[in-house]
């Protein structure tokens, strides 16, 4: 006699199904609980990174945020030797326009030799000199310097200078947002008042407010200009070069020159002396001549009156023999 199986095949796939429910879901279970942890971790690290990327892109400067906008004057002065300075000023002009900004004060100055220096020094030239004042960008300032570096055959000097006026431009807008709503108040109440004096007195203090906001308002607009726009000043000179400032001329031919200027002193102070000297004596000689003249004149008889022994004359008879 046949025996059946204790399980069927139906039931057996039944359960074997079963199981790898039981399974899936309990491998399913500890992915999760490993997973959440990870989720965690990345959320965590993603928030970690967007804060350090914010403190970094507060201290750079990078992000426009309300309380970091820092208000900056740049100003910068440059004194450049060129090899033209005409063509020079039209390049700064140039430089500033492409920059999109434009040229405040211009000024060219021009040295003509006179005659005389002209007939002494073979070597005398016209010499110009210019002096231009720019506005670019506080974006485009640090390219515009370098840009005017460039064009230099030499720097003989360089400055600048940033003033930050953030406290100041903090303290107006207050200023301002206050004003205007004590104006508004103030026009709420003229609104309301019926009589004539309050009307007058109303408006007076509006009157007096509008002022302060026109005032206010005025210099932040000065300082939006300021920050916005830099200030570069640019003095522009002829350049020369080192051989041509000393003439040309070798160590051996400037010490000659200079010794030769020393001796043409030298020979000037002696002859101021021998002048000098010249002129003592012609004043004492002169007395001189007067005081001979009286005593040859008047030799005897002031011998008498002073009692003075007459002199013998050379050659005179002596005593008899």
């Amino acid at each position: 006699m046949r025996r059946r199986p204790f399980i069927g095949r139906g039931q057996f796939v039944s359960v074997v199904a079963v199981l790898m429910v039981v399974l899936a879901t309990a491998c399913g279970g500890d992915s999760g609980d490993s997973e959440a942890p990870a989720a965690l971790a990345d959320v965590s690290a993603g928030t970690g990174e967007s804060d350090a990327a914010v403190g970094a892109g507060a201290e750079d400067g990078s992000l426009p945020l309300p309380q970091l906008d820092r208000k900056i004057i740049r100003t910068a002065r440059l004194e450049l030797q060129v090899e033209k300075v005409s063509a020079a000023v039209t390049e700064v002009e140039d430089v500033a326009e492409a920059a999109g900004g434009w040229v405040s004060a211009s000024n060219v100055f021009v040295d003509e030799p006179s005659t005389s220096d002209a007939g002494d020094d073979q070597t005398s030239k016209r010499t110009e000199t210019a002096t231009v004042t720019i506005r670019v960008p506080a974006d485009a300032y640090r390219s515009v310097v370098g840009q005017l570096r460039g064009m230099a055959e030499q720097v003989r000097s360089e400055s600048s200078e940033a003033s930050e006026v953030t406290e100041e431009y903090t303290d107006l807008q207050a200023r301002l947002r206050n004003q205007e709503a004590t104006e508004a108040q103030l026009l709420e109440l003229l609104n309301k008042a019926e009589t004539i004096p309050d009307i007058l007195t109303v408006q007076d203090k509006v009157s007096q407010v509008r002022l302060e906001i026109e005032r206010v308002q005025g210099r932040i607009n000065v300082l939006d200009s300021l920050t916005a726009m830099a200030t570069i000043t640019v003095e522009l000179a002829a350049f020369v070069p080192a051989e041509e400032a000393q003439g040309g001329q070798g160590w051996a031919a400037n010490a000659w020159d200079a010794a030769w200027e020393g001796s043409q002193m030298t020979v000037v102070v002696l002859g101021s002396m021998a002048i000098v000297g010249g002129m003592v004596l012609a004043w004492l000689a002169i007395p001189a001549l007067i005081i001979v003249f009286v005593w040859w004149r008047f030799g005897k008889r002031l011998s008498r009156l002073l009692g003075l022994p007459p002199s013998e004359k050379p050659g005179g008879s002596g005593t008899p023999a």
